[in-house]
């Protein structure tokens, strides 16, 4: 069960990585949570037993991936807070054009 447990993070890992570079938010979101369940898979195969060096060389080979991974998640989260910047701005200057009155108002002349 630790082999397989192993096997499937690895797959699911590698796979991720020959995409990274295409992959949206959404897709690093199931990513992430599709990996936590193989995780805690492992977690609980672990219980029973413990690991061989060669499956802890092959769990570090899988966490060797991890910096690119996070790197990637991060560029991600930075260019949604540009977008967001943005958009605050464009917000603002689009309402600083438009007028807020009710539409049964009435404007009143003063003649002098």
């Amino acid at each position: 069960m630790l082999n397989e447990a192993l096997s499937q993070l690895e797959q699911l890992t590698e796979k991720f990585i020959l995409r990274l570079s295409e992959t949206t938010y959404k897709e690093v979101e199931i990513f992430v949570e599709v990996r936590q369940m193989k995780v805690d898979q492992l977690l609980n195969a672990l219980e029973n037993t413990t690991m061989t060096a060669e499956q802890k060389q092959k769990l570090e080979y899988i966490l060797s991936y991890d910096a690119m991974i996070n790197q990637h998640m991060q560029s991600l989260k930075q260019e949604a807070q540009k977008w967001l910047v943005q958009r605050k701005a464009a917000k603002s200057q689009r309402s600083a054009y438009e007028t807020n009155y009710t539409p049964d108002s009435i404007l009143m002349d003063r003649r002098k």
